[in-house]
């Protein structure tokens, strides 16, 4: 796992994804509080629902969790802080779990050490996280071992409908479905935004036009950008588009944990002193190593702005850079 250049940051995740598309992530915070994720494409889940999940691992006692849907694809369990169960994790073989008093699905956690034990050395790395003492958590970091395995992609059957009771599955939407793509005046905020932005920054990039992009960035974005292999673009989600800081944050991580095929990564960002914003990062580790820095942004006018910085190959490890800069000026434009 590659983690950013920064003094701190407010959690690490890893995850991995079964062949069927069902994803298990794992995440510590700056203060060694753990929890688990999981995710599919393909439910529909109302998001804030609170969601009763069982689990096993091996033959040991059930335990239970209550998890909250981030996105309509995707709940998050904090569990407890205990080194007893951060180990049984580690060292399992096979974990059960029932989400909604639903059907027990399998997990191979053959590889499950290594991604634990990834992410722990993560929030490890930056100092900024809260001392929290005799953290039970900080105890299971001391028998860390380095002989890492390769991630590899083990068998678990999918969620049917009924196994979420009430929620129905949802076919992904296009972003070019009508009432979700730009308007004329929305591009034309978003060109001057992103316009004062790189000028502010010293990026000696122009915001590319409608006839130049392709049609998928054409209907997606307001605003895009290129240069020295970054890809940047701008989103303003409101009237129609409009969603929360909370919601667009977990959208991005769903879609990006979806999209990797390799070794996937995610983070989050201390904000700014006295910033409203929220920045996360997204990476893929695989035969296409690619990073994404997401910056999302209160609009006066209603709803919020969605900046992003992405690029793949060499430009992937050199991002964070450009995406301090760019958050810094971003910031001054939109939040002055």
């Amino acid at each position: 796992m590659r983690y950013p250049p920064l003094t701190s940051l407010t959690h690490c995740a890893a995850s991995g994804r079964y062949r069927n598309g069902l994803t298990l992530i794992f995440s510590v915070t700056e203060s060694l509080a753990w929890g688990i994720s999981f995710l599919n494409p393909e439910w529909n889940i109302r998001e804030g629902r609170v969601i009763d999940v069982e689990f096993q691992i091996d033959s040991g006692r059930t335990n239970r969790a209550s998890a909250r849907a981030v996105s309509s694809r995707q709940i998050v369990a904090k569990l407890p802080d205990s080194a007893d169960l951060f180990n049984q994790f580690r060292y399992g073989s096979r974990l059960l779990v029932s989400i909604n008093d639903g059907k027990p699905v399998p997990f191979n956690l053959s590889d499950t050490n290594a991604m634990l034990t990834e992410v722990l050395r993560c929030a490890n790395r930056y100092k900024g996280y809260v001392d929290r003492g005799s953290n039970n958590l900080r105890d299971a970091d001391r028998g860390l071992r380095d002989d890492l395995r390769d991630d590899r992609l083990s068998r678990a059957p999918n969620l049917r409908d009924d196994d979420l009771r009430d929620d129905r599955r949802q076919t992904p939407q296009a972003p070019a479905k009508q009432g979700l793509m730009p308007t004329p005046e929305s591009q034309a905020e978003a060109r001057d935004v992103a316009t004062d932005i790189l000028r502010r920054a010293n990026f000696n990039y122009d915001v590319q036009r409608p006839d130049q992009l392709t049609d998928e960035l054409r209907n997606t974005y307001d605003a895009v950008w290129r240069g020295d292999g970054v890809l940047g673009t701008l989103r303003i989600l409101s009237g129609s588009r409009t969603a929360t800081i909370d919601k667009v944050r977990g959208d991005m991580i769903s879609s990006d944990a979806v999209t990797c095929k390799g070794k996937f990564a995610s983070g989050a960002l201390p904000a700014m002193s006295g910033s409203q914003s929220q920045t996360i990062f997204t990476s893929c580790e695989g035969q296409n190593n690619w990073s994404v820095y997401y910056i999302v942004v209160p609009r006066r006018k209603g709803g919020v702005y969605l900046l992003g910085i992405s690029g793949s190959g060499e430009v992937a490890a050199r991002l964070q850079n450009v995406a301090n800069a760019y958050r810094t000026v971003a910031l001054e434009v939109l939040e002055r």
